[in-house]
């Protein structure tokens, strides 16, 4: 839809029926969706399979309200990530008739009448420890909501040299891994050299003394000898939902070909 009307604006703009002005404004229109204080990339979902997600950390509440209600007459789901309690009152209070889930610091606010996905494929999630579960849950939901199977399985660090065989049987069936771990971080390397499974390590913000806010498991991750460990920063549960879906739409594209 958006390309046959794209190509229509062009081929005004060709034969002088508008100008390079008009054509320009048209084309940011179809695209994005401007208010006062945003521009929103309504269409950023269809480019690269991965929807725009609101960072609620720094906005003013007024402005994320209305960046969400803007959203949702465009679309059936609202991510919004960082947000803290007292935002999250207000997005409550003013969307009463929506469904609202939340894990970590994200909300998805949903229409209740959403509508359904295609399954995309299976992630596998694996935490290092109990603490690592809040950054977990929060890109499995954002994977739960974009269609995607996960399965779980927490509590596997390499304090104990059985748990992560333990955890690799657990998800089995996963088409990718993701695996968060804080402190030294050493467990996605653990488990990327025990599978051929696609691994994304997460670095969390969690330990104690030096290097204990995230940038030693970051250190330890980016310095892994087992090849093709691909490591996002530091809590960045949104990279790693993303980088997934990428990793599970190219399978797709290549079993559908």
């Amino acid at each position: 839809m958006a390309e046959n009307i794209l190509k229509g604006f062009l081929e005004a703009y060709k034969t002088g029926k508008i100008s390079e002005t008009e054509a320009e404004e048209k084309i940011l229109r179809l695209f994005y969706e401007e208010g006062e204080f945003f521009l929103l990339d309504i269409h950023r979902e269809k480019r690269i399979g991965f929807p725009e997600i609101i960072f609620a950390e720094g906005k003013e509440t007024g402005h994320l309200l209305a960046i969400i209600e803007k959203v949702l007459t465009k679309k059936d789901v609202v991510f919004v990530s960082q947000i803290d309690t007292e935002k999250e009152k207000k997005i409550r209070k003013n969307f009463p008739k929506n469904t609202i889930e939340k894990a970590g610091k994200l909300l998805v606010i949903k229409k209740k009448k959403s509508n359904s996905r295609e399954a995309l494929g299976t992630v596998g999630i694996i935490t290092a420890g109990t603490s690592d579960i809040p950054y977990a849950e929060e890109c499995s939901l954002i994977l739960t909501e974009l269609g995607v199977k996960v399965i779980t399985s927490y509590d596997s660090g390499a304090a104990g040299m059985h748990r992560p065989h333990l955890s690799l049987k657990q998800v089995k069936d996963s088409q990718v891994l993701i695996i968060f771990a804080g402190m030294e971080g050493v467990l996605p390397t653990l488990i990327a050299s025990l599978t051929d499974h696609p691994v994304i390590a997460v670095p969390t913000p969690i330990g104690y003394g030096y290097g204990g806010a995230g940038e030693g498991a970051l250190t330890t991750m980016l310095q892994t000898c087992v090849p093709g460990v691909m490591v996002v920063n530091i809590g960045n549960t949104i990279g790693a939902a993303a980088g997934a879906i990428r990793i599970l739409r190219a399978i797709r594209k290549n079993h559908d070909q």
